[in-house]
């Protein structure tokens, strides 16, 4: 029986790393919980705004979780979006700094085409959505982790960007 397992391991470890998410009602992680809340509070008193609620003392512990994309507009809908912000985490899911990049830069077609849908939607109905991830290889799930995704203003309350927070599980 061990054998047959450990086959199967190895066989896993063979094929590619592939992604599947499914929206939740509310995050789990605790600083997925705490993102989420800040969030709301923000919301309630004005909006949540870039340069004056990111960086700020009250997502200083979860900063290097969080990532910040800035649409990038053509012929008046979002092509694509900027990453402005990276906190070192990222550097963990992308394997290198993904600021300054394009989100078309940094994932496959298939995966740009299925995230900047969702983007666009919490762009347009300006409400967060949760997201659980699991990255797994064959059978074997390699990472668990989980995606808040919440629409800000730029500093100038004029553009909704989108403030990501990713949060892995031990």
């Amino acid at each position: 029986m061990l054998a047959l397992i450990q086959d199967d391991i190895a066989a896993d470890a063979g094929e590619s790393l592939r992604e599947s998410m499914r929206p939740l009602a509310e995050p789990r992680h605790r600083g997925a919980q705490l993102l989420l809340n800040i969030w709301r509070e923000r919301e309630a008193a004005g909006g949540f705004t870039i340069g004056r609620d990111i960086p700020s003392r009250s997502v200083a512990r979860i900063m290097h979780n969080l990532m910040v994309y800035e649409p990038v507009e053509k012929d008046g809908a979002v092509a694509d979006l900027r990453v402005r912000v990276a906190g070192d985490t990222l550097r963990f899911r992308f394997g290198c700094s993904p600021a300054g990049k394009r989100m078309s830069q940094i994932f496959s077609r298939e995966e740009f085409e299925s995230h900047i849908e969702t983007l666009r939607e919490v762009i347009a109905a300006g409400t967060p959505i949760v997201l659980n991830s699991e990255m797994s290889r064959g059978l074997v799930i390699e990472q668990r982790l989980e995606v808040v995704l919440l629409p800000v203003w730029n500093a100038q309350h004029t553009e909704r960007w989108v403030l990501v927070g990713i949060f892995y599980f031990d």
